[in-house]
């Protein structure tokens, strides 16, 4: 029994630590060349006792990261301080996703992962079971099952046919950095609601903040622009930008395929749960079929678990954005 994993971001090597403790083999794919950086710096609390079951935790502490212990929200000329606990000892991390990444890839290697590095998806062939082949610029490759970890890019989903059932307008965030020597400036992130939507700004190293812009009505945005908070700091290269809407696969799982992380649903950042989201489906899926490798259960069970697992979860999140939202005065 082995696997094949396309995309090395966390939901994917979340996924290949957990196979490879069940004993089953697995093969990494991802077209880009690590360490590279990728937004999601802000990770919500209740990913710390994942990482001590994927045995990075010691890795991360070794790192000066970054600390909060809630949000700052701003809303009609008030501020709050949202704590993630109310005693207060609950803290998120700032983490440079280049760092982070690595470790969770470094770990997966350990345990015997192969990892193949600028591998790009060229075609897949199917069979009477569901996938045959996947075929890259780094050779063929077959498995007993395949999973998608490739985030908004969906690259099976793309390559099956495979439709998102969407549940919002649509949505794009635009992000990027800005250099900064004060380093006690942003150390809590702040979500600044006004009358065109919310504008995310977060310290996420000794140099560095990150913000985010979203426009529920898809306004456009200017090449040079940045927050006003903002405006008097150095951009560190230029924005991006990124499709947010809200979606789902029809089928999340399916014959030999699984979807994870964003591959599978997708919300904009004010879900807050990015890279929770990526990790907490890469592990379950990993546990479920760490299951089938002990025949305590079987593929339709498996099937059945995942897809209701994912689309009860996507349903609580849909309800929560819909009414956050709508306080706001930004109906969707």
């Amino acid at each position: 029994m082995n696997a094949l994993i396309i995309g090395a971001g966390p939901a994917g090597t979340s996924c290949a630590i957990q196979l490879l403790k069940a004993g089953i083999e697995v093969t990494i794919l991802d077209k880009q060349h690590f360490p590279r950086s990728a937004p999601g710096e802000t990770l919500h609390p209740g990913i710390e006792p994942l990482l001590k079951e994927l045995d990075i935790w010691k890795e991360i502490e070794g790192f000066s990261f970054k600390r909060h212990p809630g949000i700052i929200t701003e809303f009609r000329d008030s501020a709050k301080l949202d704590l993630y606990n109310q005693e207060g000892c609950w803290e998120g991390f700032q983490f440079p996703r280049d760092t982070f990444d690595q470790l969770l890839l470094d770990q997966a290697i350990s345990l015997g992962a192969k990892f193949y590095s600028g591998s790009k998806i060229t075609d897949v062939t199917l069979s009477s079971i569901g996938i045959a082949t996947v075929f890259t610029n780094s050779g063929s490759f077959n498995a007993s099952f395949f999973i998608d970890a490739s985030g908004r890019n969906a690259v099976l989903p793309k390559k099956l046919g495979i439709r998102y059932k969407q549940q919002s307008t649509p949505l794009f965030v635009h992000f990027g950095y800005v250099e900064s020597e004060n380093t006690h400036s942003f150390l809590t992130p702040r979500m600044i609601w006004d009358a065109d939507g919310w504008i995310w700004v977060s310290r996420i190293s000794e140099k560095l903040i990150s913000w985010n812009r979203l426009y529920p009505f898809n306004q456009k945005i200017a090449k040079n622009w940045l927050p006003e908070c903002l405006q008097h700091l150095k951009p560190a290269g230029s924005h991006k930008a990124a499709d947010v809407t809200w979606r789902i696969a029809e089928n999340v799982s399916r014959s030999n395929y699984f979807l994870i992380g964003d591959a599978a649903f997708t919300f904009d950042p004010a879900s807050s749960k990015g890279v929770l989201k990526a990790i907490m489906s890469g592990m379950m899926c990993g546990y479920l079929l760490g299951q089938l490798k002990l025949v305590k259960s079987d593929i339709k069970e498996i099937h059945a678990h995942y897809n209701t697992w994912m689309n009860d979860w996507f349903s609580n999140d849909l309800a929560n954005m819909k009414n956050m939202y709508a306080e706001k005065g930004f109906p969707i």
